[in-house]
């Protein structure tokens, strides 16, 4: 069951990890995530060095068939702690949060410790599967004591977790939050099957009795790699949901918007290639990257501006009239008028910066006027998104009219 189990469990924990982890950056900002990335990093770690091979390959570079059992409990012990770290940040103010958790650090560092002196007074033994580790040891006083304080931190880990997950999920605002604490609060109660069964093998060890059948032990493994399985999905939902999920859709935004701007993009691009950071003009001439997609649609922006700068001594006021009548004929007013006009413009100041032309009665872009309320970049690429609609559909236009003729 076990070896069944932990590989499941051990890619929903990678998976987390990974996740979580991009972009750095958020990490620096926000403690409690960073301690989620903990989470889930330990986790994988205490699911990995219990699979038979990783179990086998770890005792055979130290020389220590045993030391499996040691990664084990510290690793999920460290990650017991690290979740009441992230409840604490996510439920209590800043400074009471911050003295619970150097608590929880100091508590769950004693713990450790105290493991690995108990672990370093086990008697040697040669290679045991960590299946059979439990069952070879648990007659020996040194390991009752080494497997009653581990079940104990762990049990009382959990136990914290399921009463004020369970408590906040009905308090809180947000859906999500409340959702992934109620799996998360009943994750942590199923492991309690985990911990009653193996607390019940040392009693029953202590006092002479027959150890629990296969399926109990069967069973134990279920509830501990089930609750935890839970737990994870329950942080991660939330996460996923207030943060992953809405920079998945800033990021989705950005690409639209970048190719929406490519055709006057590329327009300005070729009269005037300066305009384009050296660094960065493959990005610009493709698509943004994986990562920064903000940052290329933000830096495309600029770019069409530079570029709109430098053609502004070839704008003709006959073209700027022209296209004001047209374009007012059918009902456009205002920004959206504006933009058609700017299309236009470009249109032709490029045509004249081509041919070396300047015009017969300068004017300026009919956008000039309402760039006062333009305050933040998204203003800026939204301004730019119509008069790129507007460029396109001219562009198009022309197209059409010149295959036709």
């Amino acid at each position: 069951m076990q070896q069944l189990l932990h590989p499941l469990c051990l890619t929903l924990a990678v998976t987390g990890f990974l996740v979580l982890l991009w972009p750095p950056r958020y990490l620096r900002r926000d403690r409690a995530l960073t301690a989620l990335v903990g989470v889930y990093g330990l986790s994988a770690l205490s699911f990995l060095v219990s699979i038979d091979p990783v179990w086998g390959l770890l005792g055979d570079a130290t020389g220590n068939p045993s030391i499996g059992i040691l990664a084990a409990f510290g690793t999920v012990t460290a990650q017991v702690t690290l979740q009441i770290v992230v409840l604490a940040d996510w439920v209590l103010p800043h400074e009471k949060a911050r003295s619970r958790t150097r608590l929880c650090l100091a508590a769950g560092a004693a713990v450790i410790a105290a493991l690995v002196v108990l672990f370093l007074l086990l008697p040697a033994s040669g290679r045991i599967s960590p299946q059979a580790f439990t069952a070879r040891y648990i007659h020996v006083g040194v390991y009752q004591t080494f497997l009653t304080l581990y079940i104990g931190a762990y049990t009382i880990g959990q136990g914290i977790l399921a009463v004020v997950c369970w408590r906040r999920a009905g308090g809180t605002r947000g859906t999500w939050i409340a959702r992934g604490l109620r799996i998360v609060g009943a994750g942590a109660l199923l492991t309690f099957g985990y911990s009653t069964i193996r607390l019940v093998d040392v009693a029953a060890a202590v006092f002479g009795f027959t150890p629990l059948s296969r399926s109990a032990e069967r069973f134990a493994w279920l509830c501990a790699d089930g609750g935890s399985t839970l737990v994870l999905m329950g942080f991660l939902i939330p996460t996923l949901a207030i943060h992953i999920v809405p920079r998945a859709r800033a990021w989705g935004r950005a690409y639209r918007d970048h190719q929406r701007l490519a055709p006057l993009w590329h327009a300005v691009y070729e009269a005037l290639p300066t305009i384009a950071l050296h660094t960065h003009r493959a990005a610009s001439a493709h698509g943004p990257s994986l990562w920064g997609a903000t940052w290329h649609l933000y830096r495309r922006a600029v770019e069409i501006r530079d570029g709109q700068w430098a053609l502004r001594h070839h704008l003709d006021e006959s073209v700027r009239r022209a296209a004001e009548a047209r374009y007012a004929a059918t009902g456009l007013r205002g920004a959206e008028l504006a933009a058609a006009v700017t299309a236009d413009q470009l249109r032709g100041a490029l045509t004249a910066y081509h041919r070396n032309e300047s015009p017969k009665t300068p004017t300026e872009y009919a956008d000039a006027g309402i760039r006062d309320d333009v305050r933040t970049p998204n203003d800026d690429v939204r301004a730019l998104l119509r008069i790129a609609a507007h460029f396109e559909a001219v562009s198009e236009h022309e197209d059409a009219a010149t295959s036709w003729t």
